[in-house]
């Protein structure tokens, strides 16, 4: 038997263990975030959420006020009733399709690492957004939706060298050619990084991943372990210079323009439709109708607001990421490289080691992808010409 046919059902082998895989992770987030909506919706119509608020009244200082004590609780809360499908989709989908290294002690310490960052980060800023809302009753939305941009800088600066490594080890790149030959390609675009690291990302799973993280003294390059053990030289430039295209677009300044708008749209609608809400079902569901948005017991329904109309508009948004952001730096990629065979050969390694659906329905493309799809990427490098 000639190899290539001995090689064509092992690909279509591998082709269709990467669609059941990325369907049964679609479906789980679907079923994510309608299990949180559900959730909000009998914590608000159960009166749970009215009743939490009360005992936060009664056990805090009035100094405090009750909008830290209910967000620990809820948060705690909210973490334990999302456990068992956080546990089904992180751990035993990942095992059951050879994705995973964690052992299930290491999972759940994650986790936890995980819900305390949520927490010491969570409480003083719900604290600062109540008193926002409590201070500004009708111009709370455009405030907070204006505050996105410099929390989200100071976030992007400070999660490189303080929350990151929590999870993982990073350490200067062991391969000192490659990093000369990666901060060189920076250089030459006019992008200064700090460092090149690597990341003991197998510790968690066989996936690759690359990225550009931080904002200004904090930028660097960072590189998974496993993609350093899969990917030659060549494959990791051109997966580098994808990142290094989106520094020089600048996009992450414009993902926060982005998400701005998006923002103030979800933050209005919770504005405007909290209040009628709230008067008619309100008293019945244990809420301070009085108070408006002010409440914390009536975040449930700021949260069921806001995102749906968030969710509305998700599907706009992703597909301006894919063609206005995501495609050029693929684009860019090539031109700065001039390496398509390496580009697409990445890609390739890239959709088999993530188990990357390569067509996924316009559906789910729509709702849930703001990259082009694998096959549109490796499509797009065959025959596209570097300039």
């Amino acid at each position: 038997m000639p190899e290539s046919a001995r090689r064509k059902p092992q690909k279509d082998d591998d082709v269709q263990r990467a669609m059941r895989y990325s369907r049964t992770k679609e479906w789980l987030v679907l079923i994510g975030m309608t299990w949180s909506a559900l959730t909000s919706f009998v914590a608000l119509t159960t009166g749970a959420s009215g009743r939490l608020r009360r005992w936060a009244e009664h056990f805090a200082p009035a100094r405090l006020g009750p909008v830290m004590p209910y967000t620990l609780v809820a948060g705690i809360l909210g973490f334990v009733t999302s456990l068992p499908l956080s546990y089904y989709g992180g751990f035993v989908v990942e095992h059951r399709y050879g994705l995973s290294n964690q052992t299930r002690r290491a999972w759940i310490l994650d986790g936890f690492k995980g819900l305390g960052i949520s927490l010491a980060l969570g409480l003083p800023l719900a604290h600062g957004v109540y008193w926002v809302i409590r201070r500004y009753p009708q111009r709370w939305w455009a405030i907070l939706s204006g505050a996105l941009v410099p929390f989200t800088i100071i976030l992007s600066n400070l999660a490189p060298v303080l929350l990151m490594p929590l999870f993982n080890k990073f350490e200067p790149l062991r391969d000192r050619a490659l990093a000369k030959r990666i901060t060189d390609l920076a250089a030459d675009e006019g992008v200064r990084v700090s460092e090149v690291m690597q990341m003991d990302m197998s510790k968690q799973t066989k996936k690759a991943n690359a990225m550009f993280t931080g904002i200004g003294n904090t930028k660097r390059i960072i590189l998974a372990d496993t993609l350093l053990d899969e990917f030659s030289d060549d494959e990791v430039e051109v997966v580098l210079a994808h990142e290094l295209g989106h520094q020089v677009h600048r996009d992450i300044w414009k993902l926060i323009g982005l998400q701005v708008p998006v923002t103030l749209f979800t933050f209005f609608a919770a504005h405007r439709l909290t209040r009628p809400i709230m008067e008619r079902y309100g008293k019945r569901w244990g809420l301070q109708v009085e108070r408006g948005a002010a409440d914390v017991a009536a975040l449930p329904l700021l949260s069921l607001v806001g995102g749906t109309a968030g969710t509305v508009l998700g599907p706009a948004f992703n597909a301006i990421v894919r063609r206005w952001i995501e495609h050029p730096a693929d684009v860019y990629a090539l031109d700065v490289t001039r390496k398509r065979e390496a580009f697409v050969s990445a890609m390739e390694k890239l959709g088999k080691m993530n188990l990357s659906n390569p067509r996924p329905s316009t559906l789910v493309k729509w709702l849930l992808y703001d990259h082009p799809t694998l096959q549109e990427r490796i499509d797009f490098g065959r025959k596209y010409t570097p300039r």
